[in-house]
């Protein structure tokens, strides 16, 4: 006579097993699916856009930035922070210029790899002059519009510079194989097109501070939250007040290094970029500096509000007027 089954623990053993073969099976075409989904995104369907006529990949854009789903969580999330911004726009149409961005952007990481200085030269109008090449400065810029081009004209001009930037995380591209490739390859090209590479943040004020010694420009990019245990200055952005990191530029002007600001348009018709250059106050104040800064911020938001990649930030930026006593908010 067989022993008798003990029910509990055959039942524990059968889900057990069921758990380990369901897992994979359902992984699998998961994990399958987002790397498919990627490499269009990321590799094929840019590349493609690249080795067009650039007037036909602005085409193919704007169709893929009206019909593909990605980047419509990210469209729809900003459009809800900014329209409290007094940011009047029609909804439909701000959520596709936004997307639209995010998609040249993709694309630009190989329109500077396959074009040359001279195309760029030729599809981006310039406002304003670049600054010396023989001395180093401290180049502010935006996450506004879709820039990574600069480092052409940058170089062109003798203008050797990094880029100031926080060491990205496994994720920040997605959780695909395909992404992470894509992250190791916008970091190699970094060099190969124009730029002097990363400096990340962390313990950067050393080399930072032996670049410009070295007579070496950094490029950064200041709208972001301040961390708590960071210097912090309040500004005016759309006629609200705003907090911005203050340590690189006091740093810019305890070694007596130029502040310059520069903006990266782009135009949803014809597909020419603008290049904007402006001196910030040279007066060797902090605050001057970065309400010039602010200044510049608020009328590419005024203008073109859905190019800012930053609206997930904007309520942690924004501060209400007495929240900071002591701080005196710049016009």
């Amino acid at each position: 006579m067989r022993p008798p089954i003990d029910c509990t623990k055959a039942n524990s053993h059968r889900r057990r097993a069921d758990l380990e073969i369901a897992v994979p099976a359902h992984s699998q075409p998961g994990r399958l699916r987002r790397n498919a989904s990627d490499l269009i995104g990321l590799f094929v369907l840019p590349m493609l856009v690249a080795a067009l006529p650039w007037p036909v990949g602005l085409a193919l854009l704007r169709q893929v930035a009206r019909c593909a789903s990605t980047f419509r969580v990210e469209a729809d999330a900003a459009w809800l922070v900014a329209r409290e911004h007094a940011v009047a726009s029609d909804e439909g149409d701000w959520k596709w210029r936004y997307r639209l961005i995010r998609w040249v952007e993709r694309a630009d990481t190989w329109l500077t790899l396959t074009r040359s200085t001279a195309w760029w030269r030729r599809h981006v109008d310039v406002t304003g002059d670049f600054p010396d090449a023989d001395r180093g400065c401290l180049l502010l810029t935006f996450h506004w519009g879709a820039g990574n081009w600069v480092w052409k004209l940058l170089r062109e001009r003798g203008i050797d510079a990094h880029f100031l930037a926080r060491k990205p995380g496994a994720s920040d591209l997605g959780m695909s194989r395909v992404a992470l490739w894509y992250g190791r390859l916008r970091g190699w090209a970094f060099t190969r097109i124009g730029s002097l590479g990363p400096l990340y943040t962390g313990g950067s004020a050393v080399r930072i501070e032996n670049a410009w010694q070295r007579g070496e420009s950094v490029l950064a990019m200041l709208d972001l939250p301040v961390a708590a245990t960071q210097p912090g200055c309040r500004v005016s952005v759309l006629g609200k007040p705003a907090r911005l990191p203050s340590r690189l530029v006091q740093l810019a002007i305890s070694h007596q290094v130029a502040s310059v600001i520069l903006s990266c348009g782009f135009d949803i018709v014809s597909g020419r970029r603008a290049l904007r250059i402006e001196p910030a106050s040279q007066s060797g104040d902090i605050e001057a500096t970065l309400a010039s800064y602010a200044s510049h911020l608020d009328v590419c938001l005024r203008t073109q509000p859905e190019f800012w990649l930053m609206w997930h930030e904007a309520p942690t930026m924004f501060v209400v007027a007495n929240e900071l006593p002591g701080e005196a908010v710049l016009p």
